[in-house]
C-alpha cells in the first residue's frame, strides 16, 4: 500500500478464533473502503491466527506476538504499526455496523476541532443474543454527555473503547496507553486527552455492537478498576481541577475514592495513603508508581495522617463502617470454617468408635495368661481381613 489509508482499524485479539471473523468481516463490508486492519494476536493459543490469515484481503496486516503481553502492551504495538490519518478502535469480539466509519467522519467533517469520536452501543452475550442487562449497560454508553467537561469523567467512564475514532497525530502528541494498567487503559487515556486538551465527541447512533461475557477483563477485579480510576483521576483531573479552579469537581473525586465499596477492602495504610496522594496532588506519571507509592509507608510517611483526616472530611464514619463490615464479614467466615469442622470431627469421633466396636467384636476373646505363647491358638480364618474390609470401609465413608 503506497499511500497513507484514512483508517486504520485497530484489532487486538488472544484466543478469540470463534469472534474474529465477524469483526473482520464488519471492517470490511463499510461503505468508507479507504483502510487498513491491523491485527495484534497476543500470543493466542487457539485458531484465531489461522482465521485471520484465511481472509485474503491485502489491507489486513497481522503482528503476532511472541509471548502474552497483555492488552495495554499490545495495543501500543498497534498504535505504532498504524499507517492511518484515524486509529479506529474495535476489540476481536465485536463488531459494528456497515456505515459506522462514514457517521463519523461526516460528524468530524461537520465539527473539524473533534480529535476523538465514538458512537453509542448495543450490548449482546457470548452467543450474541441481546444480553439480559442490555438497557442497563447500554445507557452506560448510549446517553447524551459532554465529553469535554471534567465533572462527566468523575468516576465513571461512558465513552466504549471499541466505538471510538482517535486522530492520530493527537494519539502520538499525548502518548501510548501504560502497559501496566489491566482493567482501566482506555480511561486513563480518555481522561489523559481531556487533560491535554483534545476534543471528544459521540455520533448518537448504535453503530457498535459489544459482547459482555465473562472473558471481559473490566468487571472481573472490583478493586484493579478502583485502583486505575483512581489513579487516572489523580493523574489527570486533580491537575484539571487545580488549573481551572474547579473545587466542587474536586470535592466529587475525592468523595468518590472516599466512598467507594472497594476501599474498604485496601489495608488502612494503603487506604489512608491513596487519599493522601489527593490531598497533595502528587504529579504520579505512571501506575506502577502509584501503587508502589500506595503501599510504602516509608515513602512521604505524612501521607496517612493526611489520608486519616481526608477521610473523616468526605465519609464520616466510613473507615470504622468499613473495618467494621469486613470483620463482620469474616468472622461469619470463621464460624462457618469452625462449624464445619466441628462437625467433621463427631463424625470422624462416630465411626472411631463404631470402628472399635466392631473390631472388638469381630476379634476372639483374649487367651488365659497362663497359656504358654507357642501354644495360643490362632484367630479364626479370615478374621483379619474383615477387620481390613470394615476398616477400608470406614475410611471411605471419612474422606466422602
Amino acid at each position: 500500500m503506497s499511500k497513507r489509508p484514512l483508517l486504520s482499524y485497530i484489532v487486538l485479539s488472544y484466543n478469540y478464533e470463534r469472534l474474529i471473523g465477524q469483526t473482520l468481516q464488519s471492517i470490511i463490508s463499510q461503505t468508507v473502503q479507504d483502510f487498513e486492519i491491523v491485527v495484534v494476536d497476543d500470543h493466542s493459543t487457539d485458531g484465531s491466527v489461522a482465521v485471520v490469515s484465511g481472509i485474503t484481503d491485502p489491507r489486513i496486516r497481522l503482528f503476532m506476538n511472541e509471548k502474552n503481553i497483555g492488552g495495554a502492551a499490545s495495543y501500543n504495538r498497534a498504535v505504532q504499526e498504524a499507517r492511518g490519518e484515524w486509529l479506529v478502535n474495535l476489540d476481536a469480539d465485536d463488531w459494528i455496523a456497515p456505515n459506522k466509519a462514514e457517521l463519523q467522519l461526516a460528524a468530524v467533517n461537520a465539527d473539524p476541532g473533534l480529535d476523538i469520536i465514538g458512537t453509542y452501543v448495543s450490548v449482546f452475550d457470548e452467543n450474541d443474543a441481546p444480553h439480559p442487562s442490555a438497557d442497563a449497560l447500554s445507557a452506560i454508553f448510549s446517553s447524551p454527555h459532554n465529553f469535554n467537561l471534567t465533572d462527566t469523567w468523575v468516576g465513571s467512564n461512558h465513552l466504549c473503547r471499541s466505538s471510538t475514532m482517535v486522530r492520530a497525530s493527537a494519539h502520538h502528541a499525548i502518548g501510548l496507553d501504560d502497559p501496566d494498567m489491566v482493567r482501566a487503559p482506555d480511561y486513563e487515556l480518555w481522561t489523559r486527552a481531556l487533560s491535554r486538551g483534545l476534543r471528544i465527541g459521540v455520533v448518537p447512533d448504535h453503530l457498535t455492537f459489544i459482547r459482555m461475557h465473562s472473558r471481559g477483563v473490566t468487571h472481573a477485579d472490583p478493586i484493579g478498576s478502583f485502583l486505575e480510576m483512581s489513579f487516572a483521576m489523580l493523574r489527570n483531573l486533580v491537575p484539571l481541577c487545580e488549573s481551572r479552579a474547579l473545587y466542587p469537581t474536586f470535592s466529587r473525586i475525592l468523595t468518590w475514592v472516599g466512598q467507594h465499596p472497594s476501599l474498604g477492602y485496601l489495608l488502612p495504610s494503603e487506604r489512608y495513603r491513596l487519599l493522601g496522594m489527593f490531598m497533595e496532588a502528587l504529579p504520579v506519571e505512571r501506575f506502577a508508581d502509584f501503587k508502589s507509592l500506595m503501599s510504602s509507608p516509608e515513602r512521604l510517611p505524612n501521607l496517612a495522617e493526611i489520608g486519616r483526616r481526608a477521610l473523616a472530611l468526605v465519609n464520616p464514619g466510613a473507615a470504622p463502617y468499613q473495618e467494621i463490615s469486613k470483620l463482620r464479614t469474616d468472622v461469619l467466615l470463621y464460624v462457618e470454617a469452625r462449624d464445619y469442622w466441628h462437625a467433621r470431627s463427631d463424625r470422624w469421633e462416630q465411626l472411631y468408635t463404631e470402628l472399635s466396636a466392631s473390631t472388638a467384636a469381630a476379634l476372639p476373646p483374649p487367651q488365659e495368661a497362663s497359656t504358654p505363647p507357642a501354644e495360643q491358638p490362632s484367630a479364626p480364618q479370615g478374621t483379619g481381613d474383615a477387620a481390613k474390609r470394615l476398616l477400608k470401609r470406614v475410611l471411605n465413608r471419612v474422606t466422602r
